[in-house]
């Protein structure tokens, strides 16, 4: 049974929107035999509510079949020696969750060090001195053990100076991704490594990324599947920075759908495991490719 692996947001939908013809081949697909896997960068929420986004818009799944960068990154601190006991997360309670969920203690958001600025240090651009002064006055806790860095739509400056400074007391440093946007309605939206690329910048440090381009979505994906070696294995993504090269490294056919992150003259100026095997412009084109010539 060959495994099919879908990016999510860009691929089969935009935010609350559905591609089109993305039910369709999905379906297709799973009466054609193929194992459907979704993997996504997006590290904002659990497997469980991923799963429940996949049924209100009617494409389908499991959550066995759902691998998430925040799932991911929670089995790395899992199996890490030492063991983390003491998580900042900047990200989205989702992320938390899976951490939580593996028996590692996250600390809470509304524990945040300047957390609740006086309203002089809160007003936008009126007073920098006042957020500083704000900054340098608080009793500080103990600095954290690990650093985990994924998609924060609520990113502040006390965010990332605590991040500072919990990274420069010597904590562990993760990122979920390194994603520059993420497709939603329309337009755009900064992805987890504008984030991770400004801590990295005050911290001189450089994260480790657990999800896309590394292989480790896939390849949990892959080992879910059961399938012997060599059985086929198609990634369909948005990215060829991300998804194209994550494919490349399990052995994987990377398909570049031009419906998300990446314009198809992108791929002129892609090299290595960056350039993919095929290009399509939509879902329904997939089944003009030859690796779907039977399905």
């Amino acid at each position: 049974m060959p495994i099919a692996i879908f990016d999510m947001d860009g691929v089969l939908y935009r935010g609350a929107d559905v591609m089109p013809g993305a039910r369709e081949v999905l379906e297709r697909l799973r009466r054609a035999s193929w194992d459907v896997f979704f993997a996504t960068n997006n590290s904002t929420a659990t497997r469980d509510e991923y799963l429940r986004r996949l049924e209100r818009l009617h494409l389908g799944g499991d959550r066995d079949h759902i691998i998430t960068s925040a799932y991911a990154t929670a089995h790395y601190l899992e199996r890490r020696e030492p063991r983390p006991s003491d998580v900042f997360v900047v990200g989205a309670n989702g992320l938390r969750d899976e951490i939580r969920a593996v028996g590692i203690a996250v600390r809470r958001p509304e524990d945040l060090p300047g957390n609740d600025p006086p309203p002089d240090a809160a007003a936008d651009g009126v007073n920098p001195s006042a957020m500083r002064r704000y900054l340098v006055s608080l009793d500080l806790p103990p600095p954290a053990d690990t650093v985990v860095v994924g998609l924060d739509l609520h990113l502040t400056y006390a965010k990332i100076a605590e991040a500072q400074r919990t990274v420069l007391a010597g904590a562990h440093f993760v990122c979920s991704n390194r994603d520059r946007a993420y497709p939603v309605e329309g337009r755009l939206l900064p992805g987890a490594g504008t984030t991770v690329a400004a801590i990295e910048v005050a911290t001189g440090a450089r994260a480790i990324c657990i999800g896309k381009p590394e292989p480790f979505l896939f390849e949990e994906a892959i080992r879910r599947a059961g399938r012997p070696k060599g059985e086929p294995v198609v990634v369909v993504g948005d990215s060829t920075d991300y998804d194209m090269v994550a494919a490349h490294r399990v052995g994987a056919t990377g398909v570049l759908i031009t419906t998300g992150l990446t314009e198809g003259r992108a791929v002129e100026h892609a090299t290595g495991d960056a350039v993919p095997d095929r290009v399509v412009h939509s879902l329904a084109e997939l089944f003009g490719l030859p690796e779907f010539a039977e399905t």
